[in-house]
């Protein structure tokens, strides 16, 4: 293939841009204003260096399509709302979709990708050494002294731990590696785990056990007999408190799970007064006050389900966006598993795997989408499977 000796390789990025992205990865699973403040910079700073053609320029990938679907989906919301102004501020989370095309077109060498992976798993299990700090100390929430890390919340936390585990966990059991590298990420899976488990985000606890079965699945089958017998002991031999918290999960008269069941019923009442493209991308605790269902109390401004939310905000139109966006970085993900990759990509591409399924059972029972640390660290696993697959493309050319 051709290329302009004026334009740079597409696997080379000037150090100063690729310390930037790293910093942007490392910031993503505790702090979201350092983390958005290095996705600034990387975009500046490889506009500067695609002038000067010494970054990868971008091209067409296969999900653009989706990702500007959704966009569109989500602007018609916004423009179409009786509160047009609080729905356009509204989408300014759909900024942070930019983090899949600039890791995807600058981590396009392996050895740049495997410090990216470095990066994340120092933030990674520090974050959770942090978070684990908090509960020992009794700072955390509650009663049960929920351990929101470093954020202002247990259930964002939990959702930034859930992708951390599954990223942790695949590389720990993924064959081919360094026994030293193994070792690493095991310590840094354990102290993911418990601090997950010590956020007491029941969310993401389900979430990160679909994630877990499916990893597990494609690595090790034989792991999943004895890894379910462990989970039934580790359950049985808790203490009250916590066994309790576990067992409110499917419990039906547990006081959150009714307010989720009330949200069910008001989400779905707006969604047939607009079914179209939705009330808007705003705030919807005064909408879901005019359709709260009977004997429900708590005004919640947003529906602590994915699904529902996007349904209620933008309607069927955006929707079906949002569940092709889905779909699209499924079959990103697959089509990587088909690949003959070194094993540390392999890994990476199974991670992101059980992340994605976790992250879509997660958003059965919170918003966490809408959620722009986690949404972040989710856009970084999607753009480094991108930048596997135009690697790939790239040697075939």
């Amino acid at each position: 293939m051709h290329r302009d000796a004026r334009t740079a390789p597409a696997d080379t990025v000037p150090l100063a841009l690729g310390i930037v992205l790293g910093a942007f990865v490392f910031c993503s699973t505790f702090s979201i204003a350092a983390s958005q403040t290095a996705l600034g910079l990387s975009i500046l700073l490889w506009i500067f260096f695609l002038i000067r053609k010494e970054a990868p320029a971008p091209r067409r990938t296969m999900l653009d399509a989706s990702l500007a679907l959704f966009v569109a989906a989500c602007l018609v919301a916004a423009l179409f709302s009786s509160k047009r102004s609080e729905s356009l501020v509204g989408l300014k989370n759909l900024l942070l979709m930019s983090a899949v095309p600039t890791v995807a077109f600058l981590a396009a060498s392996a050895r740049l990708r495997s410090r990216l992976f470095a990066a994340l798993l120092f933030s990674g299990a520090g974050s959770a050494v942090y978070g684990i700090a908090i509960y020992v100390l009794g700072k955390g929430e509650g009663a049960l002294g929920r351990s929101p890390g470093s954020f202002s919340n247990a259930m964002t936390f939990g959702g930034i731990l859930l992708i951390v585990c599954s990223l942790f966990l695949a590389i720990a059991l993924s064959p081919g590696l360094g026994r030293k590298l193994r070792i690493a990420v095991s310590i840094g899976a354990v102290s993911a785990f418990a601090a997950l488990f010590f956020s007491f985000t029941r969310s993401s606890w389900v979430g990160t056990l679909v994630s877990v079965i499916v990893i597990c699945a494609v690595l090790r089958r034989k792991l999943l007999a004895p890894l379910a017998a462990a989970f039934v002991i580790f359950v049985v031999l808790l203490p009250a408190p916590y066994r309790e918290r576990v067992e409110s999960i499917w419990n039906p008269r547990f006081r959150t799970n009714v307010q989720r069941l009330e949200l069910v019923r008001g989400g779905l009442s707006i969604f047939r007064e607009h079914p179209v493209v939705g009330v808007g991308t705003m705030d919807l605790g005064e909408t879901y006050r005019k359709h709260m269902p009977p004997g429900a109390v708590h005004v919640h401004g947003h529906m602590h389900n994915d699904f529902l939310q996007i349904a209620v905000q933008t309607g069927v139109v955006g929707l079906a966006a949002f569940c092709a966006l889905l779909v699209s970085f499924a079959l990103l993900i697959a089509r990587n598993l088909r690949l003959d990759l070194g094993p540390s990509d392999r890994a990476w591409v199974v991670g992101a795997l059980g992340a994605l399924a976790g992250f879509v059972v997660n958003g059965l029972f919170e918003w966490n989408f809408g959620d722009a640390e986690v949404v972040t660290l989710l856009y970084i696993v999607i753009g480094v499977n991108l930048a596997i697959r135009l690697e790939r493309l790239r040697v075939r050319c």
